[in-house]
């Protein structure tokens, strides 16, 4: 697997490019901003960008979702199969989710957005908003408050531990450390 985070544009949003050396293909998770650095990672590696992951439809994390549809003919997942103003497919919990020969599976993450979905590939976990290192996204209501921590607690803290986990803004962080030190589930 071939993976690189970019911290792209002014509300400092993670980007990441999941790339399968074996077929040159790789995948777009968020898509915040597409600049210059994602290309020259993507044409460094020789990698073919085939699809893109939008974990919820906020514009930080689509704002640049026409540039990379320019850039390449991607299939745009998303909860609600459209982000960005850009028709896509509907992913919803246990689908899987194909980089090359690298299977990933949604996860349902509701509550920051009630299509809020994160994806869970083998040792990672791309959370969006749903979780942070200590934290987790906005919510705006009581029920939705609910919801996002019942999913969180249910789809992502039952990992493993050595789970890496990389949200939609700062640093990353590991299921063993959420779970014992995020104050939201401690």
């Amino acid at each position: 697997m071939i993976f690189r985070a970019f911290l792209l544009n002014l509300n400092e949003v993670n980007v990441y490019v999941i790339g399968c050396g074996h077929d040159s293909a790789a995948l777009l998770v968020d898509v915040g901003d597409f600049d210059a650095r994602i290309v020259d990672f993507l044409e460094e590696y020789r990698l073919k960008l085939t699809a893109i992951f939008l974990t919820h439809d906020h514009y930080d994390h689509t704002d640049g979702l026409e540039d990379a549809l320019a850039y390449s003919d991607a299939v745009v997942y998303s909860g609600k199969g459209v982000a960005g103003g850009s028709k896509g497919r509907r992913a919803v919990h246990g689908d899987t989710i194909r980089v090359g020969r690298i299977e990933g599976t949604v996860l349902a993450t509701p509550g920051h957005t009630p299509d809020s979905i994160s994806l869970e590939f083998p040792g990672i976990v791309f959370t969006g908003d749903a979780l942070f290192a200590g934290s987790v996204g906005g919510i705006a209501s009581p029920q939705a408050a609910k919801q996002q921590l019942e999913h969180v607690r249910n789809n992502i803290l039952t990992l493993p531990g050595e789970y890496a986990l990389y949200p939609g803004h700062g640093p990353a962080s590991t299921v063993a450390i959420e779970r014992q030190y995020n104050p939201f589930f401690v």
